[in-house]
């Protein structure tokens, strides 16, 4: 997912796949936060809900996979 991406598709369907943490499912995507690193670049990250809580990931693992809103 690209961040101009993230407007249109708030509350909406999308596939996160995480080989490192073993995660490969469906999430809503609940939110994202702008960051800024150590070094002065700045960044996007997705909140995804769960049932136990939220996510927080790199936009680069999301695919969108759902055009209605949930």
């Amino acid at each position: 997912m690209k961040p101009t991406e993230i407007k249109d598709n708030l509350n909406k369907k999308v596939h996160y796949n995480s080989e490192s943490l073993h995660i490969d499912g469906d999430f809503i995507l609940s939110g994202a936060v702008f960051r800024k690193d150590e070094k002065g670049r700045y960044y996007y990250q997705a909140e995804l809900k769960t049932m136990n809580g939220v996510i927080y990931t790199s936009l680069e693992n999301l695919t969108v996979i759902d055009s209605e809103t949930v």
